[in-house]
């Protein structure tokens, strides 16, 4: 027997696992090092950090819970897959709500949006395969396509429009590139992509896969699809390309993230279905363990999907932020959607600037660890009453900043 007292000299994890765990993205290393971040849920704090909600989940969430966690029979809480109800459900709200027809059999049911994105990722990538990002990204997509063994390549959105760098996409397709994900709204600079620069997108994977005899997959993350600003109209992506798979999650919607819920769902264009319905399947239930959401909240979706966002709300948070801002001589994009403002730093060094706000006890994420530097991030998911504190620390931080150019 080995003298298991003898530390350091014997590994009981897997050394496969070890690396994966051991990579460091930039988020990763953000938060090694930025120690101020963890005051951020001291009582006195504002944080703007990420996207919790501090204000109330909408009328009929609560409700909707109440109701349908009432057992109407013996097996209510037993175990579940994709409830065919809730299928159903999905398939009619994505035709009234984003005009996308999808069949309720093509819809599959998972624990949000990170189960969904990592079933898709499994499916597609694997060792030494390439899956392209935008950046900046949402920061959990270079660890979720290194864990497959795959390599994140990232493309720079245009640094000026924040809208996608296709010319950049195409240079960045190579024989091992296996996907593209592409969210829109984009998180974090809520660039809404048009049709038009949708329909192009479609059209370089179209080519770049006939040129490698292998389709290249469209994994759409469309968490903030319904998070849209001023009546605009948000496309989905899998609307301009068969080879897609649509991801959602309902936790920004309902400002419930605790509460998880969300889907893959496959266009009806979308070509060897069968096959792909077989492999979700199956890794809905084994391999990752249980991926499926909740009963409970299968059960509500039916109701939760008549809860509509208080749009106005955030949006009304959005011009008073943007505009209070500016006025105080920030520079910043007005998103097209999400729930971030994405502000130039005074400072070049972003991560100083996010310190010295954290000094006036207001959180933020700055752009570095977003892989884009010079700015930060403001989350609207705040209340007024929190914006209404933070404004004047805002300005005392500008004004020092202004007078002491690092």
């Amino acid at each position: 027997m080995p003298d298991t007292t003898d530390e350091g000299k014997i590994h009981f994890l897997s050394p496969q696992l070890l690396k994966k765990l051991d990579y460091q993205t930039p988020i990763s290393k953000f938060f090694a090092s930025a120690t101020y971040m963890s005051r951020r849920t001291e009582p006195e704090s504002l944080d703007f950090s990420f996207g919790d909600p501090y204000e109330m989940p909408p009328p009929g969430f609560v409700e909707a819970l109440q109701r349908w966690s009432v057992p109407q029979n013996s097996s209510w809480y037993g175990y579940k897959g994709n409830i065919p109800e809730t299928q159903v459900a999905v398939s009619a709200a994505l035709q009234d709500k984003r005009g996308l027809s999808i069949l309720p059999e093509d819809i599959f049911m998972t624990n949000g949006t990170l189960v969904g994105l990592a079933i898709c990722l499994q499916i597609l990538a694997g060792e030494g395969d390439e899956v392209i990002i935008l950046t900046p990204p949402w920061f959990g997509y270079r660890n979720m396509v290194h864990f497959t063994g795959a390599v994140p390549v990232g493309v720079p959105v245009d640094p000026n429009t924040f809208d996608m760098n296709l010319e950049g996409i195409a240079e960045a397709i190579t024989k091992r590139t296996r996907a593209i994900i592409v969210n829109s709204p984009h998180n974090p600079t809520g660039k809404i992509f048009s049709a038009s620069t949708l329909e192009r997108l479609a059209n370089i994977l179209t080519e770049a896969s006939k040129l490698y005899d292998k389709p290249i997959y469209m994994i759409s993350d469309e968490t903030f699809s319904r998070i849209v600003f001023d009546n605009q109209s948000c496309p989905s992506p899998t609307q301009f390309y068969p080879f897609s798979f649509l991801v959602y999650g309902y936790s920004k919607t309902l400002k419930a993230p605790g509460q998880r819920i969300g889907y893959i769902a496959l266009p009806t264009t979308m070509p060897n279905r069968e096959e792909i319905r077989r492999v979700i399947a199956l890794l809905q239930g084994t391999p990752f363990g249980w991926c499926f959401p909740s009963v409970l909240m299968q059960y509500a979706l039916t109701d939760l999907e008549k809860i509509n966002i208080n749009i106005e709300h955030l949006q009304k948070k959005r011009d008073w932020m943007a505009s209070s801002l500016r006025r105080m001589d920030y520079q910043l994009h007005i998103p097209d959607g999400t729930f971030f403002l994405l502000v130039r730093s005074p400072w070049e060094d972003d991560c100083a600037f996010a310190e010295l706000l954290a000094s006036h006890d207001v959180f933020v994420l700055p752009g570095t660890p977003l892989e884009i530097p010079a700015y930060f991030r403001i989350s609207l998911t705040v209340s007024e009453e929190m914006i209404s504190r933070a404004l004047p620390k805002f300005q005392a931080a500008i004004k020092y900043a202004v007078a002491n150019v690092t």
